[in-house]
């Protein structure tokens, strides 16, 4: 019981924080003085383009965990909660449905979307589990990942925020009001990379921000907003909607129809509305 209120009042004064970089605004400055923008190697290339974030701890309470789980067991933890969950979890309407109904309708898009027998697709895929307290079973679909998306060098792109990429991440199409920078010349039916926007405390103390003004031109270049800190931190590829001008003027919509993810989960948006 000590040791539990030990946790809460250590955890109650000190801020827990993370970010999904671990670079310092120091550090990049140094780096972008020091890196000659006309190199480009294919080492370098490939750890910028995949997905790879690191979790930035308060020291204090990194320091707490470190030694209350091991050095060992904490950084798997912090690698862990970088990583979504590969289930999706469907709590079936029994006054709609049944779950082996649902099942059988999540087997059948499988089926027409991967060209795979149902057979290929059942195994470790799609299951059941009945919880006590309901009066049916709780479908769980199981996803795949972390994939190698191949981008093009260097890729047309978007930046999405965090809330944006969440849902990416889990399955979701990119939507207009997600996209906050876009590269120039970009026209409906370009095949788009994702990266994640970088949410920094802000300077006044006034929480936390992407500090990127909507609407922003990515040029390519090492000069484009948080270029570094972006490194490890793209979540696939796709085709793009609209254009350019068609992702800032309207205020819904598809953005990007994402075709390749790091992490392979279906959407469910209207596809299991009826159960």
């Amino acid at each position: 019981m000590k040791r539990r209120r030990d946790l809460v009042g250590t955890l109650s004064c000190l801020r827990c924080f993370f970010s999904l970089t671990k670079k310092d605004p120091n550090t990049t400055k140094r780096k972008r003085a020091m890196e000659d923008s006309s190199s480009s190697s294919s080492s370098s290339s490939s750890e910028r383009y995949c997905y790879n974030p690191i979790l930035r701890w308060n020291p204090q309470v990194e320091d707490y965990f470190i030694k209350a789980y091991g050095s060992d067991h904490f950084s798997r933890i912090s690698k862990a909660l970088t990583r979504p969950s590969c289930y999706s979890c469907i709590r079936v309407n029994t006054l709609k449905s049944t779950s082996d109904a649902v099942i059988q309708k999540l087997l059948t898009i499988i089926k027409e979307e991967e060209g795979g027998s149902e057979s290929e697709s059942e195994i470790g895929r799609i299951s059941k589990c009945e919880f006590p307290g309901l009066e049916d079973y709780v479908v769980f679909y199981r996803g795949s990942g972390p994939h190698v998306i191949d981008y093009a060098r260097p890729p047309k792109e978007i930046i999405v925020s965090r809330k944006c990429a969440e849902a990416v991440l889990r399955g979701a199409q990119v939507y207009v009001p997600g996209v906050i920078a876009c590269s120039a010349h970009v026209e409906k039916g370009d095949v788009i990379a994702v990266s994640v926007g970088v949410e920094q405390p802000a300077l006044d103390g006034g929480g936390w921000g992407i500090g990127i003004t909507r609407g922003t031109v990515l040029l390519g270049f090492k000069t484009d907003p948080y270029y570094f800190e972006r490194n490890g931190l793209y979540i696939g590829q796709g085709t793009a909607m609209m254009s350019r001008a068609g992702m800032f003027r309207v205020s819904e919509g598809i953005a990007v129809d994402m075709s390749n993810r790091v992490y392979e989960l279906p959407s469910f948006h209207g596809i299991v509305n009826s159960v």
